[in-house]
């Protein structure tokens, strides 16, 4: 199946340029060179989704299957809900209060406190099994450094990696 890669790169800069951010600070923001973006938005041939694409679809505020929503013809869907977390279930508060009991204080402060900065969901085998759900957090307090950023973004990345490696191992 062909990838219009194209199409992603003009729905990449429309979206960046309807939330009114110029390239230089949407990499800022991702904690990479101008260069990148431009790529991004140039219609450079990639050979599969990197995680720069990811990092600004979810800066630009689209759901996780947005990008290849795009790049097989379809439009972005932006994600809904209250801050960065995008809400797949309409929940009531009541359900939300179940869901957090199941959890433990720990994992419960850490998902209500901060802000998300990225998630990942893994399915498990059969839909039966489930899916393990990675959530990194960034604290309330302090803004990081362009470096600062891309050091915990490529922390991010292999810890991701590594995760869709053990889950996906077949090999018991």
């Amino acid at each position: 199946m062909d990838r219009d890669w194209a199409r992603l790169s003009r729905a990449i800069a429309a979206a960046r340029d309807d939330l009114g951010l110029t390239q230089p600070e949407l990499a800022a923001e991702l904690g990479v060179g101008r260069s990148s973006v431009q790529k991004l938005e140039s219609g450079h041939q990639y050979v599969k989704v990197t995680p720069l694409h990811r990092a600004a679809a979810r800066r630009l505020g689209w759901t996780e299957d947005s990008i290849e929503a795009v790049l097989t013809g379809g439009d972005p869907t932006v994600r809904t809900g209250r801050g960065d977390v995008a809400t797949s279930v309409d929940a009531g508060d009541g359900e939300v209060d179940e869901l957090l009991d199941d959890l433990t204080g720990r994992v419960r402060a850490a998902l209500l406190g901060g802000r998300v900065a990225d998630a990942t969901a893994i399915a498990l085998d059969t839909p039966d099994e489930g899916d393990v759900v990675i959530i990194w957090k960034e604290g309330e307090t302090r803004d990081l450094t362009p470096e600062e950023r891309r050091k915990l973004q490529k922390k991010w990345s292999k810890l991701q990696r590594a995760a869709h490696e053990i889950f996906s191992d077949d090999s018991e």
